[in-house]
């Protein structure tokens, strides 16, 4: 199969924090979560500066080839947003999930049930409003010409992650199971932006692997410690074969013949991606040094309401024109 032969679509979460309504509905169930961290149930969670719409701009504009485009909402919908666009899909909750695990403000609970959209191709690539592209890529970026997934991934350390908070422990976790499931040792994390997957992989997993896990989630309405995490599927398509990994490094500007070498030969290319957090001191520095192809805006509990601002600033900078998926 060439790359030209199949459409790709792509997936977003996406909520607006800031609804009065939804944080209403937030706020009646959240002592229910059993994990009561910033990491889990603070605000940075659900904080929207209009991320979306800088990410839809730089789908525009860098990766027009995107089959179609669904946006998974808990029935909410971006007042910018041109829903009559003929590539833009609003998919509410109620949709993939059975209706009496709602709400659920859980988005590995989210992402277990992507599998469920209607018409979504079997080639899709997922990422989360804050993730943007910043140069033009193609199908090439995220499928192999025979349509395998690309599946990039980055060091992780094991040992610190028994220590850090409850994502880390999750990918762990994630990783032991595929070692005890195919005897594949993958000691890497996923890159935290756009991810490509097979819609029939994703599937076969939820239902096949560990389905009673899957389902559990769906009954979380905030992360859990048993929570599944969608790296799992990423691990199992390459422990078959049925993927490619890349493994990504930091640094794009490689100097040195020596370094140069060794970035090729271990196949750790920098360019890809990079994580730019909101309280970060110099976004346009971090862009020159690392000068990635995608880019995740990162909130945290960490970020003030001046970050907010000035991360906001950043991405108008970045994409200052309107683009045809807006109003």
């Amino acid at each position: 199969m060439q790359t030209s032969d199949f459409a790709v679509d792509l997936v977003y979460l996406w909520v607006d924090g800031d609804d009065p309504a939804w944080r209403a509905k937030r706020n009646q169930y959240i002592g229910g979560s059993t994990i009561q961290t910033a990491e889990v149930v603070g605000d940075a969670r659900w904080r929207n500066i209009d991320e979306l719409r800088y990410s839809l701009r730089s789908v525009e504009k860098y990766a027009p080839w995107i089959n179609h485009i669904f946006i998974v909402t808990d029935n909410q919908c971006p007042k910018w947003l041109n829903r009559n666009h003929p590539k833009i899909t609003i998919v509410d909750h109620k949709v993939i999930f059975p209706h009496e695990v709602l709400p659920t403000f859980n988005s590995c609970a989210m992402e277990a049930c992507l599998h469920k959209i209607p018409n979504l191709s079997e080639h899709f690539i997922f990422g989360n409003d804050d993730t943007l592209f910043t140069k033009p890529i193609h199908r090439s970026t995220f499928f192999n010409e025979d349509g395998r997934p690309i599946v990039r991934l980055m060091r992780f350390d094991r040992e610190k992650a028994l220590r850090r908070g409850h994502y880390h422990k999750m990918i762990r976790r994630m990783q032991d199971l595929i070692e005890a499931d195919f005897g594949e040792q993958i000691y890497l994390a996923p890159h935290h932006n756009f991810d490509a997957y097979l819609r029939s992989d994703y599937e076969y997993c939820i239902k096949n692997l560990h389905s009673e896990a899957w389902q559990n989630i769906l009954h979380h309405r905030f992360r859990h410690n048993e929570d599944m995490h969608r790296s799992y599927i990423s691990y199992y398509m390459i422990a078959t074969g049925h993927a490619i990994m890349r493994k990504v490094g930091r640094y794009n500007n490689i100097k040195g013949i020596f370094n140069k070498i060794k970035a090729t030969l271990t196949n750790r290319f920098a360019n890809d991606s990079r994580c730019i957090n909101n309280y970060s001191r110099n976004y346009p520095a971090q862009m020159r040094k690392y000068n990635p192809i995608m880019i995740c805006v990162n909130d945290s509990e960490r970020a003030t309401a001046e970050d907010s601002q000035r991360m906001a600033k950043f991405l108008q900078e970045l994409f200052p024109d309107k683009c045809g998926f807006e109003l």
